[in-house]
């Protein structure tokens, strides 16, 4: 497959991504999160979606592709041009506080954490006993 059939492709595909998880539900709020991800040397689409005075953030990956500033510019365009959804950017080079441990994380559901991680520090047997 030739490389504009392939990007003609994955446009449709996220577009269609886009669509499914766009539902326009009432009292909820979503915007577009584009990621220059260095780690995987990859960019990244998501669509965020919260519902009105709810802590949970929900997050779909609707495209991911190969670090190339083309692509990436048609990809972005595509987008622009079908949603006016706004659109926030984020570099993996610029992490912020990249070096904490999440002790608590309330917005994306993790209430407790730390019990989680002290839970999971017991020593686990297999006898009858323990289920």
């Amino acid at each position: 497959m030739d490389k504009e059939t392939e990007l003609r492709l994955g446009i449709k595909s996220m577009l269609s991504q886009y669509n499914h998880y766009f539902t326009r539900a009432p009292h909820t709020r979503y915007w577009l999160v584009v990621v220059d991800n260095h780690f995987e040397d990859c960019y990244s689409f998501f669509i965020y979606m919260q519902r009105f005075k709810a802590k949970l953030t929900k997050s779909y990956e609707i495209a991911c592709f190969k670090r190339d500033k083309g692509q990436y510019e048609h990809f972005l365009s595509s987008l622009k041009q079908h949603s006016n959804l706004s659109i926030e950017y984020r570099d993996t080079n610029h992490l912020i506080l990249p070096d904490t441990e999440v002790q608590q994380d309330l917005i994306h559901g993790h209430s407790n954490l730390k019990t989680f991680c002290e839970n999971q520090k017991k020593p686990v047997t297999n006898s009858p006993a323990s289920f």
